[in-house]
């Protein structure tokens, strides 16, 4: 295969559309700027190539040198269009060499040799111009496709095809100097637009500090005015004090000057501390007046600043001295109440014996002389109008204290006899009881015959509810409440707070509280009171208990709980027993429900996943039955199937993770994946139902496993 055919890659001697169409095969391998050499030798052949086709369309022979027809020359092409290349057409003398037979043939070698010449030189003055040989090789293949016939009458002109291709990036160049001259004007509005920013941001920050400096002249004249109006309200204070000295005014209008807005708005002024001070140490003031104005400063509550102690001292001793006779007042008060009691105690306790009489006479005779002392003193220190006021008050007073017992009785509450112990110790212990608790109780021994044994002669009961709500109880050494001894041991607080989480958890359809799988008689507990939680969806349970135990405080047996009573709120009994939220001791630690709504929603739901899986077998390598054990950790939550779970890693002795965990505790489902499971390209519809895990008597747990997987 000869040279120009060889390089346009074609087997032969072809025609125009085969000989263009390899050339713009090769076109797109063969770039100028990347193989200028390649590029011209390509573009040689095509030149060689293109003419040989025209001349064979035309009838004559081609140029190519024939070796198996030497004798039989080509007659020399008759070229009729102006199509060659300019230097081609020149030189073209230059190169025919004559045959030996007399004919002419080309010289194609020093033909390519001077094509390339002549090639180098157009390609330096095409370097400053970039041919898009891609838009070119574009619209020859977008060009349309005539029929054969006229193809091969068709002249292709590369001409006209470069000088497009110079035009459209003339284009190109405007438009890109176009852009950058909106670029330039756009960067140019943009600075215009910092530059008002700037200037807008130094004016408001000058405006701001003028603002400032009028503010601080403001409060500087402010600070000067008041200083001078403390002034004169202190001249005018002074003075209107020296005048109502000498005018000897009564005490009311000391009062009512001392608490005026003029002297509680200028007190603190120390001008009037210093002037008071030594209007208080020079003149004779009576007590009364001192004491309002020791009233008039709030000397009851201390001095409060240094610079009030020396006019403290001046007024002390008015204020001891009121002091001193409010203290007999009460005392004579309290003493009076005191005897009026012991008689109504002599009253109550003498109402079944027959000296009731007798000690009912004193008890008037007393009371009479106590009532006329008492108006008789109150009439000279007072008034005859005042004390009037006074002896309606007493005279209220003692018929209280005569109609509240037998109210009091009828409301259920102990009277005086209630108080006098009882024969019966049983009996005694239901009446301190009541006492303390505020709940009527009986003794289920003194109930009926039926209960008159020993093993009932410590059982209590309610009186709203003696079949349901019992306790034990028993009489203890003497009653000292101040010493802590209640007189009688008891665990009703107990028992109370058992009956109201009983029906807590009856109401949020939880398991049975203080069972504990031991034998307890009805009026036992262990003092420790389980709250079995649901491993999810149990915020509602711990807010409500927080509630609950809110309001029982404010009992008070609740108060009484005794140390070793213990709230725990905890899971389900497991095989390795229940996994425990958080204890505490009811009545002596505040319950929080928003630590334990805390502490349930990032740990509980994960710490009881964790004890299933292990108690499932689980955490290890169970498709081998492997030994080796994962460390499960705390991974959150996330979503699988539609559905929140539970979200666990099983790390294996390396620290990798071996195993991911999906648990929804709803429906008892475990959806397992191995730990490069999502890395390598698999999907969530691959994980299948796998078997079903037996949890001992606990019941059933669904497990789900990828059935197939990408290796």
């Amino acid at each position: 295969m000869s040279w120009p055919w060889s390089q346009l890659g074609l087997s032969g001697p072809s025609g125009l559309p085969e000989i263009r169409r390899a050339y713009a095969e090769k076109l797109k391998i063969t770039h100028p700027e990347d193989d200028p050499e390649g590029f011209q030798r390509l573009h040689s052949a095509y030149q060689l190539a293109s003419r040989m086709a025209r001349q064979q369309r035309r009838g004559t022979s081609p140029s190519e040198p024939q070796a198996e027809h030497p004798l039989k020359p080509p007659k020399p092409p008759q070229p009729r269009e102006e199509d060659f290349d300019e230097p081609l057409r020149d030189g073209g003398e230059a190169l025919r060499r004559p045959c030996e037979d007399g004919g002419e043939n080309f010289d194609f070698d020093e033909l390519l040799q001077e094509g390339e010449e002549i090639f180098r030189r157009s390609g330096r003055e095409d370097e400053e111009r970039d041919f898009d040989f891609e838009r070119l090789l574009q619209d020859e293949e977008e060009a349309p496709r005539c029929s054969r016939e006229k193809e091969e009458e068709r002249d292709w002109d590369y001409e006209q095809l470069f000088a497009e291709g110079e035009a459209e990036r003339a284009e190109a160049r405007r438009r890109r100097g176009e852009e950058r001259r909106r670029a330039q004007a756009q960067a140019r509005a943009w600075a215009r637009e910092r530059q008002k920013a700037q200037e807008w941001t130094q004016k408001r920050e000058w405006w701001q500090r003028r603002e400032e400096q009028n503010t601080y002249d403001r409060e500087r004249q402010d600070q000067f005015r008041q200083k001078q109006d403390h002034w004169e309200n202190t001249e005018i204070i002074l003075h209107t004090i020296e005048m109502m000295y000498n005018a000897q005014a009564e005490v009311e209008a000391w009062k009512r000057f001392f608490m005026s807005p003029l002297f509680q708005q200028t007190r603190s002024s120390l001008d009037l501390v210093f002037g008071l001070e030594d209007f208080v140490s020079t003149k004779d003031l009576p007590q009364e007046i001192k004491l309002a104005l020791f009233m008039a400063y709030g000397f009851d509550k201390g001095p409060g600043r240094p610079e009030l102690r020396p006019l403290f001292q001046m007024l002390l001793p008015a204020w001891k001295e009121k002091r001193s006779r409010d203290r007999q007042g009460w005392k004579n008060l309290f003493l009076g109440l005191g005897a009026a009691v012991v008689m109504f105690v002599l009253l109550n306790v003498s109402l079944d014996s027959t000296a009731f009489l007798g000690v009912a006479a004193v008890a008037a005779v007393f009371g009479f002389g106590l009532l006329f002392l008492w108006c008789k003193t109150l009439i000279q220190r007072f008034g005859r109008r005042k004390a009037g006021l006074r002896m309606a008050a007493g005279g209220a007073l003692v018929l209280a204290l005569i109609l509240i017992p037998s109210l009091w009785k009828e409301l259920g509450g102990m009277g005086l006899r209630d108080m006098i112990p009882a024969r019966d110790p049983r009996e005694q212990t239901c009446r301190y009881i009541t006492k303390d608790f505020g709940v009527k109780v009986g003794s289920l021994y003194n109930l009926s015959e039926t209960y008159a044994n020993d093993t009932y002669g410590n059982v209590f009961y309610l009186e709203d509810a003696p079949d349901s709500k019992r306790f034990l109880a028993g009489p203890d050494d003497g009653r000292d409440l101040k010493n802590g001894k209640p007189g009688y041991t008891t665990n009703l607080p107990e028992m109370l707070l058992l009956w109201e989480l009983r029906e807590f958890a009856q109401s949020h359809k939880l398991e049975p509280v203080d069972s504990l799988d031991q034998d307890l008689e009805a009026w036992e507990t262990t003092g420790t009171f389980l709250i079995t939680l649901p491993i999810d969806g149990g915020e509602e349970i711990i807010s409500d208990l927080g509630e609950l135990l809110e309001g029982l405080r404010e009992e008070k047996w609740y108060r009484s709980l005794a140390s070793r009573c213990e709230l725990v709120l905890c899971s389900q009994e497991m095989g390795e027993g229940r996994v425990v939220l958080i204890r505490t001791q009811p009545g002596l630690t505040l319950y929080s429900a928003e630590q334990c709504l805390e502490i349930y929603e990032e740990t509980f739901a994960h710490k009881c996943c964790a004890q299933i899986l292990k108690e499932l077998k689980l955490d290890r390598d169970f498709l081998s039955e492997g030994e080796e054990r994962y460390i499960l950790t705390n991974e959150g939550r996330a979503w699988m199937k539609g559905v929140e779970c539970v979200k666990l890693y099983g790390l294996n002795e390396d620290g990798a993770v071996a195993m991911e965990y999906y648990i929804y505790p709803k429906e008892r489902n475990i959806y397992c994946v191995p730990g490069n499971f999502w890395d390598t390209g698999n999907r969530e519809d691959q994980i299948g139902f796998y078997r079903l895990l037996h949890w001992g008597d606990r019941g059933t747990y669904n497990l789900f496993y990828p059935w197939l997987r990408v290796s």
